[in-house]
């Protein structure tokens, strides 16, 4: 009798040894994510304050930390951003950016909609989405990895400070880039594109889908501060597509791919490789747009029937690029403008 009440009581003992050692951890475990919490806090705070110095101006709507207890997040109840003497300004809703404590360098954000962008060399955008989330390897002195998501895109061009005019819906939308420190791999893919009367005028152009695999020879200049329009920090770069492809519902699609580089002055070279799948596909979705060019498009499309075809049996021609002049064998296919 005696020895039973003394094994009830050291199970208890050890039970309660137990629960002490689980509150003691679990106090230890808080205690140590509102000391990181406000480290964070703190750090942004820093960094925030230190853009200044750069010559841009940041602003961070209510900062504060969340996410307790797997998470760490920094959250802005709205933010803004702007390099004024690059002309580039971004405006957002709420923001949060963090990690899960067991994956630090996994930086995952989620931004609400609506997001106002001023970008040299295009009108100012209004961007409206469902659900837009991003992730982002850490590794210094680059990130290793930056990959973004979105559905329910719209995008729209802003004319008054009330109103925009919509240029684009887009279903889905997914981009991928690899590789900081040296040559870069990009990867974009969307379906589910539509585009709108102030895009395309009055021509019927049916939903589109697309990707497209891309690398560029110098990731650090690509990204480095520059003045004048976006599209001018290709000027010096070189790389290679290699699958770009464009597809209609219809399933006919047009792929290209090739090496290419454009100098200083933004003048491209290249040499394309131009596949067609479905050919008879495409030459009816031009129809529908151009009705005007029934007799050139079945030139076209009596032409396709005599190229070259690829393993899978595709219209393939190869199109080169010298000083922006583009030519298809011996004919001329037009000059492409300057970055």
């Amino acid at each position: 009798m005696a020895s039973s009440v003394s094994s009830r009581r050291n199970r208890k003992g050890l039970l309660y040894l137990a629960a002490g050692i689980l509150v003691a951890a679990a106090a230890a475990y808080t205690a140590g994510w509102f000391y990181l919490a406000g480290k964070l806090e703190a750090r942004a705070r820093t960094d925030l304050a230190g853009l200044g110095a750069k010559g841009i101006s940041a602003n961070c709507e209510n900062l504060h930390v969340s996410g307790y207890p797997l998470r760490v997040d920094i959250v802005c109840d709205s933010i803004s951003w702007q390099r004024p003497n690059a002309g580039i300004s971004f405006l957002a809703g709420r923001i949060s950016s963090g990690s899960p404590v067991y994956a630090p360098r996994n930086l995952t954000n989620e931004i609400t909609s609506p997001a106002f962008v001023g970008i040299p060399g295009l009108l100012p955008l209004e961007l409206r989405w469902d659900k837009l989330t991003s992730s982002t390897e850490l590794i210094r002195p680059a990130p290793s990895r930056i990959s973004t998501t979105a559905k329910g895109l719209r995008i729209g061009v802003r004319t008054q400070a009330t109103s925009a005019t919509p240029l684009a819906e887009i279903a889905d939308l997914q981009f991928e880039a690899n590789g900081f420190s040296g040559p870069m791999q990009a990867v974009l893919a969307f379906n589910g594109l539509k585009l709108s009367e102030a895009a395309v005028g009055d021509m019927p152009v049916p939903p589109l889908s697309g990707s497209a695999d891309v690398q560029f020879s110098d990731a650090a200049a690509l990204y480095q501060p520059r003045p004048g329009a976006i599209e001018e920090r290709l000027r010096g770069q070189s790389g290679e597509i290699r699958k770009a492809t464009l597809a209609l519902p219809s399933g006919g699609a047009l792929t290209l791919s090739g090496p290419f580089s454009v100098d200083e002055e933004g003048v491209i070279d290249g040499s394309f490789r131009v596949s067609l799948t479905n050919p008879s596909a495409l030459a009816e979705a031009a129809r529908t747009i151009f009705p005007d060019q029934e007799r050139n498009i079945a030139t076209v499309l009596f032409a396709l029937s005599a190229m070259p075809k690829d393993e899978n049996g595709a219209p393939t021609l190869t199109v080169n690029v010298k000083r922006g002049k583009a030519t298809a064998g011996f004919i001329p296919l037009g000059t492409l403008p300057a970055l």
